[in-house]
């Protein structure tokens, strides 16, 4: 019996799966990578949990970091990942090593109607498609069709300058300058980029904070108090969800512009798929298509959020199948 791994690991949890080669599942976890110091440990740990032996043919790892040759670092984590050492540790016969947005790009041509939300209709014609999603950090990728289905290429667009767009965004930017040499989007439109807009309102509109809000954010989750305390009505908070959502719409746009995806442009990313309320809420959308003259090529555009957050390991499954008979 063949047996396939396919990993989703991101900068605070790793999906891990096992099946066999015709897509029986044998064992999927969730892990949190804060409990592990490398992800050597916790595959360690994922297969530990398995009763038996199931010799893993191919192992397809996506990575939320930029893949060089033959080892992946994550971005928000200090894990760096080499092929060669887990195929001799594990006994893997072949480690394929994969973007996560590259992952993501692959498993929506996996997906069903079922797994979409549809922002905008516009008019789907022939041409790219493009992802982008936050989480932990900001993944952005493109997709280009092919005979035999869809090519996917990875960027790491979420890095580029973020470009205020009112007096707000400017002090914004002002306030970052000052802590880092680079401010990029995935600097604000992350969790992590959340909670920065929320301490920045506070400070610069000096608004009251809720002090129930402050307490659960230095125990749980900050970015997901935030969104739970706006969903209920604090004022802050609220404010800090719907900035961060014009931020990440403003991005969504520049993607679009720069790959004109006719073919759809995927909002993806735990953020989301967790927020869809409050994004239906926001100028998300508006904030997408405000690029001026450039308005009416990105109101044709169909723009679709992706509610399945396995989209990414199906992704990776895939590329696993793929490798197995290449």
């Amino acid at each position: 019996m063949v047996y396939l791994l396919a990993a989703d690991i991101g900068g605070t949890k790793t999906l891990l799966q096992l099946t066999t080669k015709e897509g029986e599942l044998i064992h999927k976890q969730r892990f949190e990578c804060c409990l592990y110091e490398s992800f050597e440990h916790l595959l360690a740990a994922f297969l530990a949990e398995i009763e038996g032996a199931y010799p893993i043919a191919v192992a397809s790892l996506a990575v939320a970091g930029p893949v060089e040759g033959d080892s992946a670092k994550v971005t928000n984590l200090p894990w760096v990942i080499v092929r060669t050492e887990l195929e001799h540790r594990f006994s893997i016969e072949t480690v394929v090593l994969c973007n996560d947005f590259e992952a993501v790009g692959y498993g929506i041509a996996e997906l069903d109607e079922q797994d979409y939300s549809t922002l905008q209709v516009g008019e789907p014609d022939a041409g790219p498609r493009a992802v982008i999603g936050a989480g932990t950090g900001l993944g952005q990728a493109y997709m280009i069709e092919h005979a035999h289905g869809w090519k996917v290429y990875p960027t790491e667009g979420g890095h580029t300058d973020f470009a205020p767009q009112d007096s707000t965004q400017t002090r914004l930017l002002e306030h970052l300058l000052k802590r880092f040499e680079h401010v990029s989007y995935e600097r604000l439109v992350s969790g992590e980029g959340i909670v920065t807009i929320y301490n920045f309102l506070r400070d610069y509109r000096q608004m009251e904070e809720n002090p129930d809000c402050r307490l659960a954010m230095m125990k749980e989750n900050a970015a997901k108090v935030i969104s739970d305390y706006a969903r209920d009505g604090d004022s802050l908070s609220y404010e800090a969800m719907m900035l961060f959502f014009a931020l990440y719409g403003a991005q969504a746009g520049n993607l679009a512009l720069t790959v004109m995806p006719k073919n759809g442009l995927y909002i993806a990313g735990g953020i989301v798929t967790k927020n869809l309320d409050l994004l239906e809420q926001s100028l998300f959308l508006e904030a997408l298509l405000a690029k001026g003259r450039m308005r009416h090529l990105l109101e044709r555009l169909p723009i679709r959020v992706v509610l399945d957050p396995d989209a990414g390991l199906k992704g990776a499954h895939l590329l696993a199948r793929k490798a197995m008979y290449n």
